[in-house]
Formats: C-alpha cells, structure tokens, sequence
C-alpha cells in the first residue's frame, strides 16, 4: 500500500494470470483449486500471503489469485463479465449490492444457504442474531456469506498534527473558525520540511468524502457505505443530503480554505501513493485518515521503549462546531458492528463439487483463529493465545520490534493474506487481548478518537438496502450519475473554478434531472421510510 512499485507489480501478476485465461470450460475441470478475482494494495509473489498456503494444507484446496489494485480490479471485473470470461469467485470491495441483484437474475452468481449450512464457521456467523434477514435478498436467496466484525464507532475522520500545535503554543481547535486559524499559523509559522512547504490540510483520496464534515453544521453528507449516493436518515425520513443548507455551508467553508491557500493543491487529483508520500515527509497539518499510521511510520522499536506514547504526534481532531451551530454530528460507523454484505460471490463456473470445495476454503478462512490472523498475521510468530476458558479466548500480540521491514510486510495487515478479504471476526467479548506486560496503557488513536467522537454520533443510520434486479440497475445508474456530478462540482466550487452561491439552484436542477427524485422514491421504498 505503500509503494507504486508494489502496486505494479501486484497489476503485471494479474494480468499474467487473466491472459493466461479464465475461461468457463478451464475454470470447471478440478475441485483442487479456484480462480478469485479480488483487490489488494499489496504486491504478490513468493513469501506473501501466507495464510492461503496454510489453509490450502488444511483443506486440500488451493487458490489462484487474481490480484489487482483496486480500480484496476473493478475494471477488469466489468471486462471480464462483459466477456464472459470470469473467474470461479470475486471478492474483496469489487462488488456491490446492485451487481448483486443483476448477477443473480442473470444466473451468473449462485445461491450460497445451502453451501453455508453444510459449514461450521460461515454458519456460525450467518446465524449471528440479524445477519441472515440482511444477508437474504428479496429472492429468497444469499449470494454472498457474511463479512462480520467489531470496528471502530468511526471510520475516517481528520487527524490534527499536535506536535505542531505545541510547538506554536496553541490549543487543538473545538469551532471551524479556531481550525482555520490553526491551518493559516501551519502555513505562515511551521518552516519547510526538507525544503517543501507544509500541507495544512489534507486527506485520504480514496476516503475523502467532504460531505462528512458537513456533520459541523449538523448534518452527515458522507458517500461512504450506507450512505452511498449521499443519503441519510433525518427526521425518520431518507433524504438527499447535497441539497440541504448543511452541506452548502461545509463546501463554503472548504473553498475559502483553499483560497488561503490552506487545502492540499492536489487534494482532488492525487493517488494514494502520492497523498501517502507526502504525509511520511511530515508535510501534514490535518489529514482525513483511518489513522495517523496511514501516512505515519512508527519505528516499532519506540513503541517498544514507551507503548504509552503517541509516536505519531497526531490527534483526533474533534467534531468542531460551526458558527451557529448548537449540535454537530459525525458519522455512525454502525455502531461499531459492521457487517458487509457484498465480500464474496461464486459464479455458475463452480457448480456442485467444484462449488462445495470453495465453500470449505472460505469455511476455514472464517475459522477464530485463522480470522484474527487476517487481522495480526501468523499465529505464535505476531500473536499466540494465552488461555481459552468459558467459551473465551485470550490472546497476546508478540513483540515484533526487531523485524525486518519485509518481515513486517509479509507478516502483517494486507500482506500475510489480502485484507479486503471476507472473515467472522469474533467479537472482543469472546476473543480478548491480554497486553503484555508493560504495555496495559498502550496508547490507541482509535480508541481515543472513538471514546472523544461517540457523544457527536448520529443516533439514526442510513439502512442497508436490497433492490430488485430492475431497481437496483436503475439505483447504480442513477447513483453513479449524482455521484459523479457532485464530485464533479465539489471540486470546482472548492478549488475556485466556480461558485455555489451562484450555481446552487442550477446544482439541484440538474440533480432532479439526472434522476435524484427517483432515487430518493427508490431508496425509500425499498426502506419502508
């Protein structure tokens, strides 16, 4: 995830295995082994992913991944089901609810119910109180099993760099004026960092999501999970979110931002690879981010001398107030229980055995222990578990501070198996770290974030919502069209090519036209709201 270089190198492999072809005839002569077509931000090759070569001992059933970054892997699923042309399975984020529903009518993907009652695992998390009524569509069916985990109450969210606050003697800012002039003392009091200038304000390409920040004033206008196509649930009512005053306001706010030169030039044009770059450089201010380590090293052997210590320098910058505005809100990342509906299909190349033999390989992917190493990598080399008890399991990650970089690569997050990966990540009341010793106080952003954010989080979520095959077509056409509208016109109003007061009216025009009032019936039929 770090490098372009990996990321080449993950898309030359892909491509050597798509052209050595995928074909439904030479997909459907073995049940040893199955092609998946999947995302990753990681290189592949000898010594990485680990864990597939751990199960494949255990099952008997080996799997030829497919691997590309991630819009590259979008595109090449859309080529390969225009051409017939597809592997056994697809996972990863590749898949969406509405491909879903149109596979499943066209017959291109599998019912899964009766494949996953013959397993211990995949069951046990479909059986989890609610997860099969969300998991079945209105067929009756399941296409995919459930990806099931404890997350954090908040995903993505601006990290402030507190180092420099304390070097300026300054308070980390509560209101969106006291933010603005933070950025402008970053810009005119922070030197240059090996001869660059300082980015007071930043973010994540691929989590960007503005509207998020339309919470200062009141309002959550993400586009991220539920919320895709900017929807939320206000007053007991699904609402378009781009059309309100809240939203209007945060966009104001931003391209006067950027005016005082205070925004990433590139904040609308960068990849990751470069946005990550430039925050190892230690050229933030503020950064939409997971965490600090999105774009932060930690030397593993400082965590080692002081786990108590913020080694990053940056802190979640709190859920600021606008002017005005007595209740700001953040985003409700589900409550911290996320289930993800859409991680894994099997498409009618695997039928019977074929299909009975993925079903055993994922099951045992879904496995306690070989969940938690999708997670920390190998078990007794990162983590080992202390004691199980009571239907309880405790654990304790292992100190890893003399590895190699490699070592830490191949072993950890994304690189001993692909992260984006479905798994049942048990709950922490059942699998329980114990710290070692020494490390009781460890310091955890997110857990700070979370405990500081969790007063500020919308008490209703944008549901998860099934379509037919017929409405769900239209909802992707009709999203991605909005979508790609109001990213088109965010960035104009806020890097100053336009102006929103003077467009807004022809803003909603041209949203109504392309559909936005459908969608909205669409969305809230399917809801019941």
């Amino acid at each position: 995830m770090k490098r372009k270089v990996l990321l080449l190198a993950a898309l030359v492999l892909a491509m050597v295995v798509f052209l050595g072809g995928c074909s439904k005839q030479a997909a459907t002569q073995d049940t040893g082994s199955f092609t998946l077509l999947i995302d990753s931000d990681r290189a592949v090759g000898p010594g990485w992913y680990g864990l597939y070569d751990v199960i494949e001992k255990e099952t008997g059933v080996k799997v030829n991944l497919m691997i590309f970054p991630y819009q590259a892997a979008v595109e090449q699923k859309n080529i390969m089901l225009s051409t017939g042309n597809y592997p056994d399975a697809i996972g990863g984020w590749l898949v969406s609810g509405n491909d879903i529903m149109t596979l499943s009518a066209e017959k291109v993907i599998i019912p899964l119910e009766d494949l996953m009652m013959n397993t211990k695992n995949v069951r046990e998390a479909l059986e989890t109180p609610g997860v099969r009524a969300s998991m079945t569509l209105p067929d009756g069916h399941i296409y995919s099993p459930p990806y099931l985990v404890e997350e954090p109450l908040v995903s993505f969210n601006p990290w402030i760099n507190k180092t420099w606050l304390d070097q300026l003697g300054l308070q980390v800012p509560t209101t969106t004026d006291e933010l603005k002039q933070v950025l402008i003392a970053f810009r005119d009091r922070i030197p240059n960092v090996a001869g660059q200038k300082i980015i007071p304000f930043s973010g994540d390409p691929n989590n960007l999501s503005l509207g998020t920040m339309a919470g200062w004033w009141g309002l959550n206008a993400a586009n991220a999970g539920n919320n895709a196509g900017y929807f939320a649930v206000i007053n007991g009512r699904i609402e378009s979110t781009v059309i309100r005053d809240e939203y209007k306001e945060m966009i104001k706010f931003f391209a006067d931002l950027n005016k005082e030169r205070l925004l990433d030039p590139e904040i609308f044009t960068q990849d990751k690879a470069t946005w990550e770059a430039k925050g190892k450089r230690g050229l933030y201010g503020v950064s939409m981010a997971y965490g600090p380590i999105d774009f932060w090293d930690i030397d593993p052997k400082d965590k080692e001398k002081d786990p108590s210590k913020n080694w990053t320098g940056y802190v979640p910058l709190p859920v600021l107030k606008a002017p005005g505005v007595a209740n700001p809100v953040f985003r409700n990342n589900n409550n911290g229980n996320s289930l993800f509906r859409t991680q894994f299909i099997i498409t009618d190349n695997a039928q019977g055995a074929r299909a009975e033999s993925i079903m055993k390989w994922l099951d045992a992917c879904y496995d306690p222990i070989h969940s938690y190493e999708f997670n920390q990598g190998p078990i007794d080399k990162t983590w080992k578990i202390m004691s199980q008890s009571g239907g309880k399991t405790f654990y304790q990650n292992l100190d890893t501070s003399t590895w190699t970089q490699d070592e830490r690569d191949k072993n950890g997050w994304s690189g001993y198996s692909v992260a984006s990966q479905p798994r049942f990540q048990r709950p922490k009341a059942v699998w329980t770290e114990q710290p070692r010793p020494g490390w009781e106080n460890e310091y955890k952003d997110t857990d700070v974030r979370d405990a500081l954010y969790k007063p500020f989080l919308e008490q209703v979520s944008m549901p998860a919502l099934w379509f037919s095959a017929d409405d769900g077509r239209r909802v992707a056409d009709l999203q991605t069209a909005i979508r790609t509208y109001v990213e088109q016109k965010e960035a104009e109003w806020v890097s100053g090519q336009a102006n929103i007061d003077a467009e807004w009216d022809g803003f909603i025009t041209q949203l109504n036209r392309l559909g936005l009032q459908d969608l909205l019936t669409l969305k809230r039929n399917a809801a019941k709201l």
